[in-house]
Parts: C-alpha cells; structure tokens; sequence
C-alpha cells in the first residue's frame, strides 16, 4: 500500500499542539520515559514499548513531549521535501529542563 506525501495534504500544518499538563488528558505523576528522564512529574501515556524479552508503557511530560512532536514534524517535512516553511512547533512557556542553581 502506497501512501500520498502529506505535502499533499495542506492538513498536515494544522496538526494539533501536542499535549499539555491540564488539557484534559488523563495525566498522572511519575517518571518520563523519554529525554529528561525527571521523576515525579507529570507525564501522560505516549504507547508501549517492547524489546527483547519485555514489554512497557512510554509515559512522557509536557515538554518532552513537543520535543518528540516537533522532531515528528521536522522529519514529516524532510520526507515529503517540504523547503521553505516553517515547522509549526508545540511551543511550551516553561522550561524544559529545569536546571538546579544553588541556594534555590
């Protein structure tokens, strides 16, 4: 089965933002699975994972999960040729990844 390029699709821009803590979804506290890896956050399940031998539910914050959303875009653009647009990008107004500073 073939699927058209979604340079086709002028839909492909106006994706929704990804999800963000108080958006509805069912969010919990616990642990990000994906790039800051920050424990007792609030994440919200992303899918399953399996590797040789086990099995494992993705969960992931607010802002990893734009990151993981904005990559997705870039990469949809990069496959379909896309040159000269902008990546509309799920823009968060908090840090990503906090740093820790001292006497804070």
């Amino acid at each position: 089965m073939m699927f058209a390029p979604s340079v086709e699709h002028p839909w492909r821009d106006g994706w929704p933002l990804a999800a963000r803590v108080g958006d509805g979804n069912a969010w919990v506290e616990g642990t990000c699975w994906l790039y800051c890896r920050r424990q007792g956050v609030a994440v919200l399940w992303v899918g399953t994972v399996t590797t040789p031998g086990a099995t494992g539910d993705v969960y992931a914050c607010g802002p990893c999960m734009a990151e993981l959303d904005h990559m997705v875009r870039g990469q949809s653009h990069h496959r379909d040729g896309v040159v000269g647009r902008s990546l509309q990008s799920a823009a968060h107004t908090e840090t990503a990844h906090p740093v820790a500073r001292p006497g804070r």
